[in-house]
């Protein structure tokens, strides 16, 4: 990013370019631009072929000054914010899970990251995660002269992933000068604290050689936990109505003020056993149910709320100590460095040489779940000669004849596990283009890309050691686990330390060391990829001459990992790592034509024909066909229509096809025990059966953009996009599992493991070919640009995206979850109806102030419940709820930019930004990792940056 106006995209008409608008553009247009700005190379995006073809796919192009005017510093947050991405992954949607932390994934369409093709020049960055994604902390922003979205269409284009369409990062390869920038800030409320810095610029070696370079440096300080702000202290989560219809209330309730039930810190007794091993009495009689342990280890009596549940309850004790929330970090601190290195060299007039040299590391921490156990799942039942027990409760026992007990616990002294993941990728491309004529180009490149991951965790409970050590006897006058002391000898652990499960950090350090350990994860993505295409003119038709591009491209993707014995057995109770080793070949060729029809004639301005047709064979799945074909009608000039029909492939993953099968722990209702709230485990891992999915996908649009006349500032584009997916990959979520078991979709029923009382035990929700995915809307611009004489400029650019519809089509049916904008654990994300955002600058002399808004239309919380508004409630019925809408929201931002020429071609820019300006909290929402969707919705609150910004030279 650079303190002058910045080069953006060509534009439709012949007005200057909108500099804080993202830019929707035909690629490869013949019009010219405005005097005032300096088009230089166009890049092509969605097609291979040359400049004299308007390609019919709507393409949105964000240029580098937008993240300049809106003090940004990441791309993939910049992408994130547009209407047509769902915002899935990011530094404050990992509140416990490991992996790839802090990873900024695009998921363009809500159809999952997967399903977006991340290029870099038109070449594919290699994947920095073992599903195939790219995380785009990886590509330094200061060096990006645009990024287009293309929806749709593209597989044809640039082979498979392009399902829901290509992101292409196009980098400013004629850069000369030094840029430079420096920025920091925080919250209101003193956290969030973010430092970014960086260098880019380019220089003219000789004549026939330019180099450009740039480096970046960003460290996010990160959330503290949920006791940090308000709405998620709240303790808003959903609580269990386990008779529906009981005092007039549904099967469920969005509220506040939900605690544990059955847990708590210094330990909770929730039933008690015979010696026959059955419950004693009901649990209203339960003679020692209700006796809670206080940090010391005395017993005492538990307080109850309302609407006691086997997890939650309404009031009673516990604020702040709420196992499944109140240790959740709302955003994970992030490091990230990346560097790039772009070579261009003339060899002669007709013969241009490229190497790309890059590195990037990302480096993020997370806190992962509180061990917490209600059933006696882990811990086992508590026997009556465990030595730990106080001798009151003891005593209790034996007056009652209770033999044993289940101990309800939620592990805040031993603390989380740990978990930091470091992601470093390495990339080389070396490319030629030669002109073979004044008509024919060929093109060739070799790529070579290598990512290094690697996660280490510590302080993570062994529960096969935690068993046995919590399962303690006395024996020759000293406390040791029962393994070591029964008739046994083959189940004998002379490193067993009996833990002492009563209190609060009452146990040795020595019984830590035995149940805790730490794992690892090391894995390697390498790519390679090698391409050759020949492109140019076939013969001259009286509209212009028919194009053509034909090539090849050879691709090999490969992933090796370890993990450690532990991990690998999904022995630790959170943050296991997975071992994974396979690879892909992909071999290619591909075809596309351009024929113009139409110019300047009777019936039309012009009109032009695209096709393109792609033969896959991938050596785990087989062979496959892409195609598309598009036009483009200007039936007068200034008003354009153009449409794309085409067929898309997505191959499965090495991930997906290779990877392990993974083990953690969630919170469930159980429609079939009317409700019940349950955690069990849940299994998720790979598939080797899996096929190819195939998408359908079209789009329609219309462009005006009138060259001259009352409207030539204007520029208004609208564009309907249709997918259509069929056999798609993916895992359905445990939940979902559950409840399309209950509803009579039979064939899932058989994924989920039930005890002796009926009771889930285990979930299993591995990665199938059991979906079929729909999803089309609309995406709207519009862009304005009005002088204001001696009052400076405006430049106004609104885009919004309308989703009609995002559904999700199993044995059962269908599941629409378009308008779902609150996101339940173990389910899958939803989208908003719509999403407006709209960038206003106004520049005067040498000041700019830029505001952005971002509107979220009131949802539903989840597709599966049925709140009082809808159709359907019933408060007898299991998927009742009392309330399932979701709260509007409006975001403001503003930043403020001051230009200070010294004259030399040396600028300097300060620059204010104030994010959430009304300092908006987002609605109180159960969610999956805190107290509300909290990537959709802003989870700081206001928040503060000021930065400076130079360049030196041209």
């Amino acid at each position: 990013m650079t303190a002058c106006p910045l080069t953006v995209a060509a534009q439709e008409s012949t007005t200057a370019a909108q500099p804080s608008a993202t830019q929707p553009v035909e690629e490869n247009r013949t019009e010219t631009a405005s005097p005032t700005v300096a088009v230089t190379d166009i890049v092509v995006t969605g097609t291979r072929l040359g400049s004299n073809f308007n390609a019919p796919t709507p393409v949105t192009s964000i240029g580098a000054e937008r993240l300049d005017a809106l003090g940004i510093n990441n791309v993939g947050e910049a992408l994130n914010q547009l209407p047509s991405f769902r915002a899935s992954s990011g530094p404050a949607a990992q509140a416990n899970l490991g992996g790839n932390i802090g990873a900024r994934l695009l998921d363009l369409r809500g159809l999952d990251p997967q399903r977006t093709l991340v290029l870099v020049d038109g070449k594919r960055f290699v994947p920095s995660t073992t599903q195939g994604s790219v995380d785009t902390n990886l590509i330094p922003s200061s060096l990006l002269r645009t990024v287009d979205v293309v929806t749709g269409g593209a597989s044809a284009a640039y082979g498979s992933d392009a399902v829901a369409g290509v992101v292409n990062f196009i980098l400013d390869r004629k850069k000369e000068g030094l840029d430079g920038e420096f920025s920091a800030g925080m919250s209101q409320r003193g956290d969030d604290g973010n430092l970014f810095a960086s260098l880019s610029g380019g220089i003219k070696l000789t004549d026939r050689i330019h180099f450009v370079g740039a480096v970046e440096y960003e460290k996010l300080e990160g959330m503290g936990n949920c006791t940090t702000r308000s709405w998620c202290d709240s303790q808003t989560l959903i609580l269990g109505n386990t008779a529906p219809g009981a005092g007039g209330l549904p099967a469920n309730l969005i509220v506040a003020g939900v605690n544990t039930s059955t847990m708590s810190p210094g330990g909770l007794i929730n039933r008690s056993y015979n010696a026959a091993g059955q419950a004693i009495g009901t649990t209203a009689t339960d003679p020692l149910r209700g006796t809670k342990f206080l940090e010391d280890g005395t017993p005492g009596r538990f307080q109850y709320g309302t609407l006691v549940g086997p997890l939650f309850m309404l009031g009673g004790e516990g604020q702040g100590e709420n196992g499944f929330i109140s240790a959740l970090r709302l955003k994970v601190p992030v490091e990230r460095v990346s560097t790039y290195g772009a070579l261009t060299a003339d060899l002669t007039d007709d013969v241009t040489l490229t190497a790309d040299l890059s590195y990037g590391r990302v480096k993020g921490s997370v806190d992962g779940a509180i061990f917490r156990d209600f059933n006696g799942t882990l811990m086992g039942r508590i026997k009556r000669d465990n030595p730990f027990i106080p001798a009151s409760v003891a005593s209790a026992m034996d007056a009652n004849g209770v033999a044993s007990f289940i101990l309800g616990k939620s592990a805040f002294d031993l603390g989380p596990g740990r978990a930091t993941s470091t992601t470093e990728t390495y990339r080389g491309v070396l490319g030629m283009e030669a002109k073979l004529s004044d008509k024919w180009t060929v093109n060739a490149f070799y790529q070579y890309g290598r990512t290094n991951f690697t996660q280490r965790a510590t302080n993570l409970v062994n529960q096969a050691n935690l068993l046995k050590a919590v399962d303690a006897v006395q024996s020759g006058g000293q406390v040791v686990c029962r393994v070591n002391a029964d008739a046994n000898p083959n189940n004998n652990d002379p490193g067993c330390v009996p833990f002492n499960p009563f209190g609060e950090g009452r146990f040795s350090q020595a019984s830590v060391d035995y149940i805790t350990g730490n794992g690892f994860q090391h894995t390697v993505n390498e790519q390679h990829v090698a391409g050759v295409d020949l492109r140019g003119a076939l013969f001259d038709l009286p509209a212009g001459p028919v194009t053509v591009a034909i090539g090849a491209e050879y691709r090999r993707d490969t992933v090796d990992g370890i993990a450690d014995p532990i991990s690998a057995a999904n022995g630790f109770y959170s943050l296991n790592g997975s071992a994974l080793s396979g690879g892909v070949t992909v071999k290619e060729a591909f075809g596309e034509i351009a024929v113009p029809v139409l110019r300047a004639s009777s019936v039309g301005y012009a009109l032009d024909l695209n096709g393109a047709i792609r033969r896959t064979h991938y050596s785990t799945t087989g062979s496959v066909t892409t195609w598309k074909a598009g036009l483009v009608y200007e039936p007068v000039e200034g008003l354009r229509l153009r449409g794309t029909r085409s067929r898309d492939i997505r191959a499965p993953n090495i991930f997906e096809l290779f990877g392990p099968q993974t083990l953690r722990s969630i919170g469930l209702s159980d429609p079939l025990n009317g409700g019940l709230q349950t955690n069990p485990f849940v299994i998720t891992g790979s598939n080797p059966d899996l096929s190819v999915e195939k998408a359908d996908s079209w789009t329609a649009g219309v462009v005006f953009a009138p060259r001259s006349g009352l409207f030539r500032r204007m520029r208004l584009s609208v564009d309907y996009y249709d997918i259509k997916v069929a056999d798609a990959i993916g895992a359905l979520g445990a939940q979902t599992l559950v409840n399309r078991c209950a509803q009579g979709a039979t064939n899932f029923c058989s994924q989920i493991t039930r005890d002796a009382n009926n009771q889930i035990l285990q979930v299993r929700d591995v990665i199938l070919n059991s979906n079929a995915l729909k999803t089309s809307g609309y995406d709207i611009e519009l862009q304005y640009r009005q002088p204001l004489g001696g009052l400076g400029e405006l430049n106004a650019q609104f885009i919004a995206n309308i989703t009609k519809e995002l559904t999700t089509v199993d044995s059962l049916g269908a599941v629409d979850r378009a308008g779902q904008t609150g996101v339940r654990t173990g389910t899958v994300a939803g989208v908003p109806d719509y999403v407006l955002d709209g960038v206003v600058t106004w520049t005067m002399g040498q000041f700019q102030l830029t505001g952005h808004g971002r509107y979220i239309p009131s949802g539903i919380y989840w597709t599966n419940f049925v709140g009082p508004d809808q159709d359907g409630y019933s408060v007898t019925s299991p998927n009742s709820v009392d309330n399932n809408r979701v709260p509007s929201r409006f975001y403001l931002d503003l930043t403020a930019r001051v230009n200070v020429s010294t004259g030399n071609g040396q600028t300097f820019q300060l620059f204010a930004t104030v994010n959430n300006v009304l300092d908006r909290d987002p609605p109180r929402l159960p969610g999956s990792a805190g107290g509300t969707n909290q990537i959709l919705f802003d989870p700081v609150g206001r928040a503060f940056k000021v930065g400076a910004r130079f360049h030196f030279g041209k």
